[in-house]
């Protein structure tokens, strides 16, 4: 009797563990519950022999247009990929092998961009077109930090490059 509910509970465990991945992916990428569903579902689904249409369709209990119309969006984002297998009209979707490369690659062109921009600010400010700062030294640390960040992705993701 134990064993049975140690398994309901890692059972509920995964599906909590999965639908935080949902809201994550919802709020992260401004993804309809559908895309940040399927999503999820790829990737908890693993990088390797892929996912049919048809699975997807079963699996998420959802209309073909509209799992068609996720599918599409997260194609366009490079977040998944589509392939057939040899002798197969199937088609088969997964998780782009890159995925991990890309993400910090668009968390590195967000910091960059914040960067620019507070520097920017920084200089209106020291130039007494704008007044915002009243402590320069505050914003300065902010600065260091994003370089420091953007430095730091730019090594992580040479790493995940680089490997296998």
């Amino acid at each position: 009797m134990q064993e049975i509910s140690i398994q309901m509970e890692y059972e509920q465990d995964i599906i909590d563990f999965f639908q935080d991945y949902c809201a994550h992916h919802e709020a992260l990428y401004h993804y309809s519950p559908l895309t940040s569903k399927l999503y999820t579902f790829l990737l908890f689904s693993g990088m390797g022999d892929g996912v049919t249409f048809d699975e997807i369709v079963e699996k998420l209990n959802a209309s073909k247009s509209s799992i068609s119309t996720s599918l599409n969006v997260l194609l366009n984002n490079n977040q998944i990929e589509q392939f057939n297998k040899i002798d197969e009209r199937k088609r088969y979707f997964r998780i782009n092998p890159k995925y991990l490369t890309n993400r910090l690659f668009t968390i590195k062109k967000s910091i960059e961009k914040e960067l620019d921009l507070t520097c920017r600010l920084l200089e209106f400010n020291q130039n007494n077109k704008l007044n915002v700062f009243k402590c320069e030294s505050r914003i300065n640390v902010y600065i260091e930090h994003l370089e420091k960040s953007s430095e730091e992705l730019s090594q992580t993701i040479e790493k995940l490059k680089n490997s296998n």
